[in-house]
């Protein structure tokens, strides 16, 4: 399965978000990471649009969404055009997927709108760099714009996007890993690694409204398991799992396993809105 076709939608204020969806039944939300799009998740698409309505955001700055206004936005302002973004879609009630910094906009949208809620599941879990001194994260936010001033994001993905893998990960793995990479947009790329840095995903921790899963890789650099179990620790009731022999791209290293999950968390979440009604 190729990717389904990109959308758009008017958010309001003249802006828009584009997105890929597949399948109907109970809508389900996925934010991408730093490194993604919209169409990360064929495999999603392909494996869950036989029960659900899978539809895959572009985060402002990505694809054909809409620039943040803010100069400098943080994580609540992307949650806001999340908001705005399953409002113009017409959803009530939705599951919502977060993978790497899209687990801390799916963090805080669960904070301010449980309601809207079926489950909520956090894959490889940032916690951000919120509680560093700033000079820390200046120089963390210096170095990254450095990397795009002197090179070009084919030779940025060509250098991290190996890291990001499992050492397990196969050649042709890391090559449609670095291709797939070196197509960012660096604008909205930068903005969003910004407000990365600036974030703090405990900020955002509530008591539990809805079945919730988290997940994490055994080889995660950029998320590791000792960190992600922190995160589960601070939700009493999440259902926690760590997948072996992935890295930080859960997408292309194990998809029939993410799938699997998904469809299961999903089931627990109908389950329950069924029961309460």
């Amino acid at each position: 399965m190729i990717a389904p076709e990109l959308k758009k939608v008017k958010i309001g204020q003249d802006r828009v978000v584009s997105y890929r969806e597949a399948g109907k039944g109970p809508p389900v939300v996925i934010l991408h990471g730093l490194g993604g799009r919209s169409e990360s998740w064929v495999p999603q698409y392909e494996g869950l649009s036989r029960s659900n309505r899978i539809i895959g955001w572009d985060a402002p700055g990505y694809n054909l969404s809409s620039e943040m206004l803010e100069d400098e936005p943080q994580i609540p302002d992307y949650m806001e055009v999340l908001k705005r973004f399953t409002d113009a879609l017409g959803l009530k009630k939705f599951h919502l997927v977060g993978h790497s910094v899209g687990t801390c906009i799916a963090a805080a949208f669960h904070q301010s709108y449980p309601e809207k809620l079926l489950s909520l599941t956090l894959a490889e879990a940032v916690i951000g760099s919120g509680k560093e001194l700033k000079e820390k994260q200046e120089l963390l936010i210096a170095a990254r714009f450095k990397e795009f001033d002197e090179m070009s994001p084919r030779e940025v993905a060509q250098r991290k996007t190996p890291n990001s893998l499992s050492p397990n990960a196969g050649s042709e793995i890391i090559q449609a890993a670095i291709d797939f990479a070196a197509n960012v947009k660096v604008e909205g790329h930068l903005r969003l690694f910004v407000s990365l840095v600036r974030v703090n995903i405990f900020d955002f921790v509530t008591p539990l409204s809805c079945p919730a899963m988290i997940i994490a890789g055994s080889e995660d650099k950029s998320a590791p398991a000792e960190f992600v179990r922190q995160i589960a620790n601070a939700y009493p009731g999440i259902e926690y799992h760590l997948i072996k022999g992935i890295g930080h791209q859960i997408a292309f290293e194990k998809p029939a396993v993410f799938v699997e999950l998904l469809r299961e968390q999903f089931r627990n979440g109908e389950n329950q809105m069924q029961a309460a009604e």
